[in-house]
């Protein structure tokens, strides 16, 4: 990819809820300090959004380029995409509006970024593009928001940890919520719905939706599945329930895998996910909660009702909602040891104390993550653990660089306790 371009990052999908919490995110803490256009399809919007930043942040975020495309359109998608260093895309849901960003971002060569957690697009993705973006050496990163970033760095800092200190690898991963506090969007509503749609359309995305290794060749398959029960947690003190966002998360953290080799064989990592609960009736209305929403959504004749009950796309939760969330996660990292002997166990903690994981937090971890493919190339090309090109994630597009970006940016992610009971801060 040429470094003689107009823009580091384009947000495309900009006057959307999320969009326009990137665009804020770069306008109250960047503003012309980074090279940035937004971009859509509506002119009018799009100068509406840029106004209002400019009075809120500073008179010089007008002269913030605009750009203005249509997914029907390729050459102007293409026209965008050839400017920029990184596509930064907030227009979901993905299986239905996101592909063309993707196909002018390979054509154009540009690195992308998103937020979907859309894991069967994301398979159609990779079957698509994953080998051309590898030999043009661009980072394709979907899954860059609350799903999946806190959760893949969170599995890979604990990993890396019981690799550096112990020369030990891991026989398993457990990444907790311990705590949060936020809202959904009509968007993230939309795209689920869609998703089960599109299952009921396309039976044989069925089969994937429900395979943890759905983002992996077939050869690479392990025996590995998702947590759908209620257990007690010795380590923590607490009973253990689902957490709904395994069925995305799970896949781009085996996929990690995949590519970092967490374990010589791939195939013996075993990794999950849960909500901490403080009883076990707690963690069994979350468990039969978490199914009741499921089955909701999967029934595509209630959508219309979900529709006019549920926020829709565009709405989202409060702004005091979202700058005073937070999210907590706890993740715990097993080492593998013959038989008898007892493991090494390293715990982390990870989360945002001052923004919710949804939204706020969310266009933070997907700006961040672009900008560390804009502006951070000699770093990333250092880590020779890293991919350099192909359908990734965020762990093996950016690993331990985005770790340090997130961190600056006010994110935890802290290795608490080593086998050992000591206290650190790697």
């Amino acid at each position: 990819m040429t470094s003689a371009r107009s823009f580091d990052v384009v947000v495309w999908g900009a006057t959307g809820f999320t969009g326009r919490l990137v665009a804020e995110h770069l306008a109250r803490d960047y503003k012309t300090g980074v090279r940035w256009a937004l971009a859509g399809r509506s002119q009018d919007r799009l100068e509406k959004l840029r106004l209002e930043l400019s009075e809120q942040y500073g008179g010089e975020l007008r002269d913030v380029p605009i750009l203005v495309g249509d997914i029907k359109d390729q050459a102007s998608m293409d026209n965008i995409a050839a400017q920029t260093r990184v596509m930064l895309s907030t227009a979901g849901p993905f299986a239905l509006l996101g592909t063309p960003v993707v196909d002018a971002a390979v054509r154009s060569g540009c690195h992308y970024v998103d937020i979907t957690g859309e894991t069967p697009w994301v398979k159609e993705i990779i079957d698509k593009h994953h080998e051309e973006a590898k030999k043009k050496n661009l980072r394709i990163v979907p899954c860059c928001g609350f799903d999946s970033t806190p959760f893949d760095l969170g599995a890979l800092l604990v990993v890396r940890h019981l690799a550096e200190r112990y020369g030990k690898q891991p026989a398993r991963v457990l990444n907790v919520v311990m705590g949060s506090k936020g809202g959904v969007s009509g968007g993230t509503i939309a795209s689920g719905m869609n998703a089960f749609a599109e299952m009921k359309r396309r039976p044989e995305l069925r089969a994937t939706a429900s395979d943890v290794y759905s983002l992996l060749p077939p050869e690479a398959k392990g025996g590995d599945g998702e947590f759908w029960g209620v257990q007690w947690s010795a380590e923590l003190g607490k009973y253990l329930a689902p957490f709904v966002m395994q069925s995305c998360n799970n896949r781009v953290v085996h996929r990690s895998n995949y590519f970092l080799h967490y374990t010589e064989d791939t195939r013996d990592f075993r990794y999950q996910e849960s909500v901490a609960a403080p009883s076990w009736f707690a963690a069994r209305s979350v468990q039969l909660g978490t199914a009741a929403i499921v089955t909701a959504m999967s029934q595509t004749w209630l959508h219309p009702l979900l529709r006019k009950l549920l926020p829709a796309q565009g709405e989202g939760p409060s702004r005091d909602m979202m700058l005073n969330g937070y999210f907590k996660n706890r993740v715990l990292a097993w080492s593998k040891e013959p038989a008898g002997e007892a493991p090494v166990l390293v715990q982390a903690e990870v989360g945002d104390p001052h923004r919710d994981g949804g939204y706020w937090g969310t266009a933070r971890m997907l700006l961040e993550a672009a900008l560390c493919l804009a502006l951070q190339q000699k770093e990333l090309e250092a880590d020779k653990s890293l991919q350099k090109g192909g359908v990734l994630t965020p762990a093996s597009a950016m690993g331990m660089v985005l770790v340090e970006r997130l961190r600056k940016a006010g994110q935890t992610f802290k290795v608490l306790e080593d086998g050992t009971g000591t206290t650190t801060s790697s």
